[in-house]
């Protein structure tokens, strides 16, 4: 197995640290980020602590340089190797640290994982080769330092699911992991992606986005508050943390402007937007357990507040997520209109659903996911029926968006999207909409005798408009619509009943059985007896 170099980031900017904790997958490729720091001097003072195998380092930092920290380094024997991190106009001191002992630089804006990735890749070897003691005692005694930040890690989530219950270890594992802030006042947040269709665009390594969000969570808290993310669920990020001191603003004020900070950062960097549920603030003896309780009760109402919303436990706790409402009655208007075909009633009803939808808060994911699905079938075997296929009312992409809507909003807009599109194809379009009652009054009147008169006649439309209206948007004529529903629902009875082939010519709209055999066999292939 290989050895787990450390890797210490040091720049004065904080999203150039975030980015480069981003760009690649350290662990996977054997690094472990064991600190970050924002001038020399902190970063010097990491160094001595955490001994870093491998150093990147801006050189330009208020307080100590990053070629003044090679040097003093260089001074101690420290055995770590450098890469300058740089801009465009520090190519002289580029080369001032190149001189004092830097391995390598890499220009910031022109900054790739793949070039990256090689470069340290070629630092791992070096490092390797130039390690001469024992390995087996370099591990042993590197092992502290190593797995500090891991060790914290396990011990937040060991507390938060309840693995750890006597308060001896929990006392010995606080003074050795450093990790006081526990004994403090408390609170702890959830965060969850809004939009779960974002990890579609990371492929096959979905891991890299929750890499990338639990980096910024971190860079974004530590400016506010002692504290520790976590990770037990992909997707879901945990911070346990306690504010710092601040006399001037209140905590509320302060849990706004991190939360805010956050979700900039992350709309900004990764695109994405986040709910977060924040628990209240706790006193007692290691309230862990109860914050991380709350939040996680907060963060279970995320589907039906907005994207992007804050959701404290003390505005929810009154609330109570019930059964699911009942929204069938609605369901059923939506189901009735497309069946009958009233493009109007089909309107109307999917209004009546989303203003239903939109003021209840007993409405589950599941619930709509599964309502969803059966208004696009329903809506599937509409458009089939009435031949509205190239229309656009609905599309495979509607269907493919309802598995990635997260929340009761997005349902909300799924429905006022195909409730447009009715209206902009159909209800505001007046040659599609005369096409589509044509074929709506054929599908409830082919038993009768129907003629091109009759139906022009229902519309208030001469025969010859008609006629070549159809034609143009169908591409096909008027009796052949006639003729296809007709021999449609003739095959159904076919199959479906014992009714004679005379009774079944009646039931379509045909008073001679000999004809309707031979407009059948014409269409199908092969006559009535045949095909039943």
């Amino acid at each position: 197995m290989n050895m787990m170099l450390k890797i210490l980031i040091v720049d004065d900017e904080a999203l150039v640290r975030i980015g480069i904790k981003s760009i690649i997958p350290w662990e996977e490729l054997g690094f472990e980020l064991v600190g970050e720091a924002e001038n020399g001097k902190k970063a010097l003072e990491m160094a001595r602590t955490h001994s870093p195998d491998i150093i990147l380092t801006d050189i330009k930092m208020p307080v100590m340089t990053g070629i003044e920290l090679i040097k003093q380094l260089k001074h101690e024997n420290h055995p770590a190797k450098f890469i300058v991190l740089s801009a465009y106009d520090d190519l002289a001191y580029v080369k001032e640290a190149m001189k004092h002992g830097a391995e390598d630089y890499i220009l910031k804006l022109e900054l790739e994982p793949e070039q990256l990735m090689k470069m340290m890749e070629e630092l791992r070897v070096a490092v390797l080769s130039s390690q001469k003691r024992d390995l087996n005692r370099s591990i042993s005694q590197a092992y502290p330092l190593i797995h500090t930040a891991l060790h914290k890690e396990k011990f937040i989530k060991d507390l938060l699911l309840g693995v750890i219950q006597n308060k001896e270890e929990i006392q010995r594992q606080l003074h050795v992991l450093n990790a006081s802030f526990l004994e403090k006042n408390l609170s702890c947040f959830i965060v969850e992606v809004d939009d779960l269709s974002i990890y579609d665009k990371y492929g096959e390594s979905p891991h890299l986005l929750d890499y990338s969000i639990l980096n910024i969570v971190e860079e974004v808290l530590s400016s506010y508050a002692e504290g520790q993310v976590v990770s037990l669920y992909p997707k879901q990020f945990i911070a346990i943390f306690s504010l710092k001191k601040n006399e001037r603003v209140d905590r509320g004020e302060r849990i706004t402007e991190l939360t805010n900070n956050m979700r900039t950062s992350l709309r900004k960097y990764l695109s994405t937007s986040v709910c977060i549920g924040i628990s209240d603030d706790h006193q007692a003896d290691m309230p862990i357990k109860q914050a991380f309780k709350e939040a996680k009760e907060a963060i279970r109402y995320k589907f039906i507040f907005p994207r992007g919303s804050n959701i404290h436990y003390r505005e929810i706790k009154q609330m109570s997520l019930q059964e699911n409402e009942d929204i069938s009655a609605e369901m059923k208007k939506v189901e009735s209109a497309l069946l009958d075909g009233e493009v109007k009633s089909i309107h109307d009803a999917l209004q009546l659903l989303a203003q239903k939808m939109s003021q209840s808060n007993n409405l589950t994911k599941e619930l709509l996911t599964g309502l969803c699905y059966s208004i696009y079938y329903l809506f599937q075997t509409f458009v089939e029926k009435y031949q509205l296929t190239g229309k656009n009312i609905i599309h495979k992409e509607m269907y493919n968006e309802i598995t990635h809507m997260n929340l009761k909003v997005d349902f909300i807009e799924w429905i006022n999207h195909l409730k447009r599109r009715i209206t902009e194809q159909l209800i505001d379009n007046n040659e599609n909409m005369r096409v589509f009652i044509t074929k709506q009054f054929i599908n409830k009147h082919y038993k009768e005798d129907l003629s091109l008169e009759k139906v022009a006649e229902h519309l208030q439309l001469s025969t010859a408009y008609l006629s070549n209206l159809y034609k143009k948007e169908t591409g096909q004529n008027f009796i052949e619509y006639i003729t296809e529903v007709r021999i449609s629902q003739a095959k159904f009875l076919l199959k479906t009943t014992d009714l004679r082939i005379a009774e079944i010519a009646r039931e379509v709209g045909y008073s001679d059985e000999y004809y309707f055999s031979k407009v059948f066999k014409k269409n199908v292939g092969e006559p009535p007896l045949k095909y039943r």
